[in-house]
């Protein structure tokens, strides 16, 4: 019989399998991109699809643990295995096969169409804004942050206006909203990102009024001031 600490979320066991192994593929990816950086022989058919890969991984397995560490630093009452991400929704899980599915077949089929410096860059540029403001916002609002929506509020509950909330209520938002998009622009994904900008729009036109109700009756006298001078950060919602 599997020990609790191994099934449960709360399990030590669970979230010492799940940093092992976002470090080993990590580390791998790691290996991997240093070994394509210093080929000498950059004509080999396969160099630049595992250099983008490679860096996609990285950005991947750091957005992951980025997430665990930062609710651990904040609320360590509620740091689990689920803190990680790794199991948000079977949506999210199912996005991620298919664009790596997208990538590896269009590599294969249409190696010219992959690797292009413009998306590239653009693409990097995305994540690299979008993993800032989704740490940065997660460390602004440190315990009054959560993955999780909370309906009752706590005794300690502050809505938070300053820093990257100053323009934006919802920072954790835009980050991952452009961060999500711009893994596809980097990985040259046609389908996918046009996808992905759907699903994620979509997530967060229901997410956003959802919460932001909830947050009027927690603090019915700020809010609205609050919510008058920002923008959501999310286009359209």
């Amino acid at each position: 019989m599997v020990s609790i600490q191994f099934t449960s979320d709360v399990g030590l066991g669970k979230v010492a399998v799940a940093a092992f192994g976002i470090g080993f593929v990590m580390a791998v990816h790691l290996c991997l991109l240093f070994w394509v950086v210093l080929a000498t022989d950059a004509s080999w058919t396969y160099h630049n699809a595992i250099l983008q890969w490679s860096v996609y991984m990285v950005c991947l397995t750091f957005f992951h643990f980025s997430e665990f560490i930062s609710t651990a630093a904040f609320k360590p009452g509620y740091v689990s295995y689920e803190s990680f991400l790794l199991n948000h929704s079977d949506a999210y899980q199912m996005a991620l096969f298919t664009s790596w599915a997208e990538y590896w077949l269009e590599a294969y089929f249409f190696p010219a169409s992959k690797f292009s410096p413009f998306f590239m860059w653009a693409g990097l540029g995305l994540i690299v804004m979008g993993q800032f403001f989704r740490v940065g916002a997660m460390w602004t609002a440190k315990s009054n942050f959560s993955h999780r929506i909370e309906i009752a509020k706590r005794k300690d509950h502050q809505l938070i206006t300053h820093g990257l909330y100053t323009y934006i209520r919802h920072p954790s938002y835009f980050g991952w909203f452009y961060w999500s998009i711009g893994s596809q622009v980097f990985l040259c994904n046609p389908l996918c990102t046009l996808a992905y900008t759907a699903a994620s729009w979509s997530f967060f036109k229901d997410r956003i009024p959802y919460e932001e109700e909830i947050l009027l009756d927690f603090f019915p006298d700020e809010y609205p001031q609050y919510k008058a001078r920002t923008i959501s950060g999310v286009p359209f919602v």
